[in-house]
């Protein structure tokens, strides 16, 4: 299984010339965690760029139902869509934690896309990244049952580097059954129902209300 298209991304590798590009233009901003930093609607004034930290970026239907997109670490581009079009954002953007971000104004933005190959190239590789990861989502969500959708998020997000009592892997992120049911595309009953079938299974176990991946089954998923 390639988790490389998972909603939860991983950060990008560091690129210190793109870094010190970025520092010369706009301005950071920081977002303390749960900050919802755009809504639907809002017209955006610069494309953002993650520092440190992880946000997520969602919908809302009409019956309050929420569907998470993607989560977006260090090293990642958002908004070059929205703002290369001249829209509005469609999503919700919320910090999941303490966030720093720098603002590319519009301007800066176009005139770097158009003289400077380093910011281009990876403009192109944050924006493709999120179209693969888009086309995941809908043949998960067309293909693989819920179960298979929960073991690959797990996946996903298992810390390798680490093994608990020779079995056991803990997770680099820690969700609520609200927000699985929003990234995997469930009610919350079923994602209970089936949080139990893997507890059941040794696929992953509940200690101090944290989540943990046997490394076993991780290793055979991963296959």
């Amino acid at each position: 299984m390639q988790l490389d298209n998972s909603s939860f991304t991983l950060p990008n590798k560091r690129n210190a010339v793109l870094e010190r590009l970025i520092e010369c233009h706009g301005e950071t901003c920081v977002y303390p965690a749960r900050k919802i930093f755009l809504t639907p609607g809002q017209k955006l004034q610069g494309v953002y760029y993650i520092i440190t930290g992880r946000t997520r970026h969602y919908m809302i239907g009409t019956d309050g139902t929420e569907k998470i997109l993607y989560t977006l670490s260090d090293g990642w581009f958002y908004g070059e869509t929205p703002l290369s079009l001249r829209e509005s954002t469609g999503l919700f953007s919320q910090a999941e934690v303490e966030t720093r971000v720098r603002i590319i104004p519009y301007q800066d933005y176009e005139i770097l896309l158009d003289t400077n190959k380093v910011f281009r190239e990876a403009i192109l590789e944050s924006y493709s990244k999120k179209m693969l990861i888009m086309r995941h989502e809908i043949e998960s969500l067309a293909f693989n049952s819920c179960k298979d959708r929960l073991k690959r998020l797990f996946c996903s997000t298992a810390d390798t580097s680490c093994l608990l009592e020779n079995k056991w892997y803990n997770l680099k992120v820690h969700y609520t059954q609200q927000e699985l049911s929003a990234i995997i595309g469930s009610s919350r009953i079923t994602i209970s129902k089936t949080i139990k079938e893997l507890c059941n299974e040794d696929f992953i176990r509940i200690l101090n209300r944290n989540t943990q991946i046997n490394a076993a089954a991780y290793n055979k998923v991963m296959q």
